[in-house]
């Protein structure tokens, strides 16, 4: 049986990854909406970022309302000041909050409505140019074309899945995972680590997901402890960053299974970190699915 895979048009890898993917950016547009978080203008990361954009004269609005999971408030608040701020395409910064939020900003801006209304809808309009920067090893949300967002009036984890959600262009230095804490390095890994196994044992998976799984697989069994425990060793942080992207391209291609199944109704109901409640679920589910 054929297989389509799917990846971002452009990814960028290693240190100074950021620097290189300036000449992509301002091409872009003249004005980019940044998604983020309160926590990543704290930590500087977001400086990095506008201090590159004013190096080649982009013009930017932050909109750092992303504060936890995303909710169908955030994202149509995002639009909002898309809209008023005259933006023409969208940077997300951050773990896989800001990034989910981006692609989703992105998806009402070219499509209209509100979030909540696409839900398992195919997405009919090209989004506006869209740059993913995780600064967190974990999500893959850089590399899907998948987005979770949170209806908190149905307390339901909304799906967005379409290849019109992939980003134009991922981005991934290390150097802005060198800010997460242990503790937020410890679930995000294991998250990328729930996304590689259960790429690879899915009934989707195939070759080409097979190697980035398996690939990723081994990097976070290799780093993983080390960046938890010795969070500023930046060649760990670069395995960590880069298993994190291919078990984001594994999962996406080949789908989740019963571990992300059952981890989002916990994270709504109950609000339980992603990684954390992936890493609640992930050896009693491995157990009932082995036959």
């Amino acid at each position: 049986m054929a297989n389509l895979f799917f990846v971002p048009q452009n990814i960028i890898t290693g240190e100074n990854a950021l620097q290189m993917s300036l000449e992509h950016l301002k091409d872009f547009g003249k004005k980019a909406l940044i998604v983020t978080d309160n926590m990543m203008i704290k930590l500087g990361n977001v400086k990095k970022l506008t201090d590159a954009l004013d190096s080649i004269s982009v013009l930017y609005t932050i909109y750092p309302g992303i504060n936890s999971e995303p909710n169908h408030t955030m994202i149509d608040e995002g639009v909002e000041v898309y809209k008023k701020e005259g933006c023409d395409f969208l940077i997300g910064i951050g773990g896989g909050s800001p990034l989910d939020s981006m692609k989703a900003i992105g998806a009402v801006v070219a499509n209209g409505g509100s979030i909540t209304e696409y839900m398992g809808k195919k997405i009919d309009n090209d989004l506006p140019p869209t740059c993913a920067i995780p600064t967190t090893a974990g999500t893959g949300s850089e590399a899907t074309k998948v987005s979770i967002i949170n209806n908190t009036i149905t307390n339901v984890k909304m799906l967005l899945n379409d290849p019109k959600l992939m980003a134009r262009i991922a981005v991934i230095d290390p150097v802005f995972t060198m800010t997460a804490p242990p503790e937020v390095t410890a679930a995000t890994g294991v998250d990328a680590l729930t996304h590689a196994i259960e790429a690879y044992t899915s009934r989707k998976a195939f070759s080409m997901s097979d190697i980035f799984a398996k690939s990723a697989i081994k990097r976070i069994f290799e780093n993983l402890y080390e960046v938890y425990t010795n969070g500023s060793n930046f060649d760990a942080r670069k395995e960590m960053a880069n298993a994190a992207l291919e078990g984001g391209i594994a999962f996406s291609n080949a789908s989740v299974t019963i571990v992300h199944g059952m981890s989002r109704p916990i994270g709504a109901l109950f609000h339980v970190p992603h990684g954390l409640s992936n890493a609640m679920l992930l050896n009693v589910c491995l157990e009932f699915l082995k036959p």
